[in-house]
């Protein structure tokens, strides 16, 4: 029927589903795709001029069957409803309800075959209407919200001109990246264990027009993703294995910095623990042998699994996102300002800037792209409804929400603590240190203000050389007259500021914190009052009362509970250590006196009886103390530390003597067994301690730091 009956070819399904050919492309039914689409070409012959409507119908949302397809990521079903020899291009521009063209369609949803295949056809020419949609958000805007880094990388390669483009809101995309901490290593918070893992895993720089080009040869020939391996891969393998657990041993791995330079071949160096070689060609499968000892590297190491996944992705997050910032500032004052569309001579524009930005042509970038991580089929094709795609779009525009007006990108990747875009933005742009908000605030009164001390830190430091700009930033004051001591005194919000557990710890950072920016400040500035009269002193102690409550709560709550312990093992300790195994003699001296078991059990006990004791006096003066403000910055914690201290080793010891004590108690023939049932006592107590050690470890963190870590918006993995 739909061969021979053509108002089959408009009629709708229902509106949401759209025609026979929007369920066909829905459904990735490629042949009958094709079988459709022919029979609407054959009844219209003779009249290629003339724009075939039953390839313009939309659904409810608007969307075309290229619409669909684009979206879904279908890109050879995009090819056959736009035509081998791209017949039917004019579909390419149309828009849905929301201003979306099918290319802009396949980057929002980051739909690379499809993406690159409608870029590549229209010779990577597409107009700003093209590219933008209703609300003036472009694909560039989308990728970075979404962060899509490496999809931004590109689109800056090809789509220059939207590097500067603003949308209605007057959010240029650099502003868009400033929003954004978790694409930055300073603003993201990993494990101890997993930095080890984030510095062991290397990841290159990438290779814009590389990726473009292995997408649409991946939509040609599905396989040709797969690695190909040389033949002599296990010899190969065996080999690096063996030298590269050597290096991992002398402490010599391979260098994040030893890039590849495509411009100069000969002079690329590759480390490998033993020296430093120089390679004075490129093999053929240059790529596929870095894979190769990559791969080699982390299995030595025994490195795998989810978490090595996971991180790995954080880690190109990161790379990607530094590589998009260099890329957005080479045209630095042109993408700080923004513009309201594409500039009429790109390279005009550039020569402009670069009296003023300094900015060094020649960035090379490595040739790591074709190593993105695979997709599997089922995520390519997973579909997304317009209705979710407006729902994420929105809790992705939250953070946008709270930028003023007047603040640029420099003032709110500070606030977010994004360390790297802050520095690369003041190098191109010196100007920017002088930029402030709305409510008068500078660089450094945001920065307090949020709490971000990296920020500070890198602003005092990269200031030492103009120490009269320093002092301009630091007597700055706001529109209520507040002076970085004032916001350093309000207390934080409902999330915790600090990267740190507990009421107590964070009242010890956040006095360790106003305590630091009185250290930055004049001295009169203590005593300086804001428009309600109020001194950065007294506005701490008003807006801490709430949290010097819950943290005497806490400390009460642990004391309490470590003293109940500390007074029970005082008691074992005591009885301990007034009994002596084996007796006395007539003379009152041991019967086994001399043998190291006991003298083990001797000194045990007496260890135990004096730490437990020592414990419990540091929980009870925690218990008896009034808590003030001043005493949470190094005295409670102290104490805390003292106490916890001293219930470790009082717990150990005590387990000592017991099994010293215990010994004597056996015929040695039973010593063989007895040794694994003393080492099952002890498990409780090595439990206690490593279930306690993350609050003993951030205890003697909050003492020994003298600045604050910044909280942790970004990853906390």
């Amino acid at each position: 029927m739909y061969n021979e009956v053509e108002v089959c070819h408009t009629a709708m399904i229902n509106e949401s589903m759209g025609t026979a050919l929007h369920v066909a492309v829905d459904l990735d039914e490629e042949g009958v795709v094709e079988e459709l689409v022919k029979a609407i070409i054959r009844h219209r012959q003779g009249e290629q001029s003339v724009k075939i409507k039953a390839l313009e119908m939309e659904n409810d949302h608007g969307d075309t069957p290229l619409h669909v397809a684009a979206s879904r990521g279908f890109a050879k079903i995009c090819k056959l409803i736009i035509g081998t020899n791209n017949e039917r291009m004019y579909l390419v521009s149309r828009k849905n309800k929301h201003g979306e063209t099918p290319l802009f369609q396949a980057a929002i949803n980051w739909k690379k075959q499809a993406f690159a295949y409608l870029s590549h056809i229209s010779n990577h020419s597409a107009t700003l209407q093209d590219l933008e949609r209703g609300n003036g958000d472009t694909i560039l805007h989308c990728a970075i919200r979404r962060e899509y880094f490496d999809l931004a990388v590109i689109i800056v390669q090809y789509y220059d001109f939207l590097s500067t483009h603003k949308n209605i809101e007057g959010l240029t995309p650099l502003t868009v990246l400033a929003t954004r901490p978790s694409a930055f290593r300073s603003a993201s918070k990993l494990s101890w264990w997993k930095q080890i893992l984030y510095h062991c895993i290397l990841v290159e720089s990438l290779d814009p027009e590389g990726q473009m080009k292995a997408n649409l040869g991946k939509m040609e020939d599905p396989k040709s993703d797969k690695m190909n391996y040389p033949k002599n891969y296990a010899t190969l393998y065996d080999l690096f294995g063996g030298l590269l657990s050597v290096a991992a041993l002398i402490g010599k791995m391979p260098s994040e910095n030893n890039q590849h330079d495509t411009e100069n071949p000969s002079t690329n160096k590759y480390t490998f623990g033993f020296g430093t070689s120089q390679v004075g060609f490129l093999p053929p499968n240059y790529a596929t042998f870095q894979q190769f000892v990559r791969s080699a590297y982390v299995h030595t190491l025994g490195l795998s699994g989810a978490e090595l996944k996971e991180i790995k992705k954080t880690k190109k997050r990161h790379q990607w996102s530094s590589q998009l910032l260099k890329a957005l500032l080479k045209r630095p004052y042109a993408a700080f300002t923004g513009s309201g569309g594409k500039p009429t001579d790109l390279e005009v524009e550039a020569d402009m800037y670069n009296v003023y930005s300094q900015y060094k042509q020649g960035e090379t970038t490595g040739l790591g792209g074709l190593e993105e991580e695979k997709k599997t089929e089922a995520d390519d094709k997973k579909n997304s409804s317009p209705s979710e795609t407006i729902r994420k779009e929105t809790d992705e525009r939250a953070d946008e929400k709270n930028i003023d007006k007047k603040e640029t990108a420099f003032l709110v990747a500070a606030r977010n603590g994004i360390v790297e875009m802050v520095n690369e933005i003041l190098y191109r742009i010196p100007s920017v240190i002088h930029n402030a908000n709305s409510k008068k605030e500078n660089v450094l009164l945001v920065a307090v203000k949020n709490r971000q001390p990296l920020v500070v830190e890198c602003l005092k430091m990269k200031m030492q050389s103009k120490p009269e700009v320093w002092n301009n930033l630091i007597l700055a004051v706001d529109d209520d007259e507040n002076t970085m001591l004032h916001l350093a005194a309000y207390a934080p919000g409902g999330d915790k500021p600090w990267q740190i557990a507990g009421s107590a710890l964070q009242m010890m950072w956040d006095i360790k914190w106003f305590q630091y920016i009185k250290s930055l400040v004049p001295q009169h500035f203590y005593f300086r009052s804001d428009k309600k009269a109020k001194t950065a002193g007294e506005i701490f102690e008003d807006t801490h009362k709430e949290l010097i409550k819950e943290s005497g709560d806490w400390l009460k709550d642990t004391s309490e509970s470590c003293s109940v312990v500390a007074a029970l093992v005082a008691g074992v300790s005591f009885a301990t250590a007034s009994s002596i195994p084996g007796g006395t003699n007539d003379e009152g001296k041991p019967n086994l006196e001399g043998k190291p078991a006991f003298d083990v059990f001797a000194i045990a006990s007496l260890v135990g009886l004096c730490f437990s004791v020592t414990g419990l006096i540091m929980f009870l003066t925690i218990l008896t103390s009034r808590k003030q403000a001043k005493d949470f910055r190094r005295d409670l914690p102290l104490k805390l530390l003292l106490g916890l201290s001293s219930l470790f080793i009082s717990i150990a010891a005590m387990v000592v003597s017991f099994c010293t004590g215990h010994f004597f108690l056996l015929s040695h023939r039973y010593k063989m067994v007895l040794y694994p049932i003393y080492g099952a006592t002890c498990f409780p107590v090595t439990f206690y301690a490593v279930a306690q050690f993350p609050l003993y470890f951030d205890l003697l963190t909050a003492i020994l730091t003298k600045v604050p870590r910044a909280s942790d918006k970004g990853d906390k993995l």
